[in-house]
């Protein structure tokens, strides 16, 4: 199978292929994976900031 996943490390892949498989039950086909937004990593930059 051919993932296309361009700038997104095997590792970060396969975490994220077991973590659909794990809520769909184990039948899932990974199509395509991208680094869409950095909205989740600001955020927790900002969480991380504001606690000190």
């Amino acid at each position: 199978m051919t993932i296309d996943a361009k700038n997104v490390k095997p590792e970060v892949v396969a975490v994220i292929a077991a973590a659909v498989a794990a809520m769909m039950g184990g039948q899932i086909k990974a199509l395509r994976i991208s680094n869409v937004s950095l909205a989740w990593a600001q955020a927790g930059r900002s969480k991380n900031m504001n606690s000190h």
